[in-house]
């Protein structure tokens, strides 16, 4: 019985975390981003996150997935531009100053490292 139960669970979880992650590999698959670049991340103190790296400038990446830019940081030191943004259809999403974001870009002149909700690899 108690076997049952834990393949149940098991099924269960592995169900949701498809339907959550599906929206998002489809916009991916739009970016044709290398399978080996695509990386998951479960974290206790914020919202599962896939995250994966791509060739595309940002304003290539935003008009593929047809993203909204919410808020654009620029951060010099780091030669870095940080890209906030929302991404219709995707409920998995974060708000900050009262705007929801899904959808994170940092570039930094040579390729795109991005993520749904956001970045949890590092720049």
């Amino acid at each position: 019985m108690f076997k049952r139960l834990g393949i149940f669970i098991f099924i269960f979880f592995l169900i949701g975390a498809v339907m959550c992650f599906s929206k998002e590999k489809k916009y991916i698959s739009q970016l044709n981003v290398c399978e080996n670049d695509i990386l998951t991340y479960i974290n206790e103190n914020s919202n599962n996150s896939v995250n994966f790296k791509v060739s595309l400038s940002p304003n290539e990446i935003i008009e593929k997935i047809g993203a909204v830019v919410v808020e654009k940081q620029i951060l010099k030191n780091e030669g870095l531009e940080i890209y906030y943004c929302f991404v219709e259809n995707v409920n998995n999403f974060v708000v900050e100053n009262a705007k929801k974001i899904n959808f994170q870009i940092a570039y930094n002149g040579n390729f795109s490292i991005a993520g749904f909700p956001l970045i949890q690899s590092g720049y």
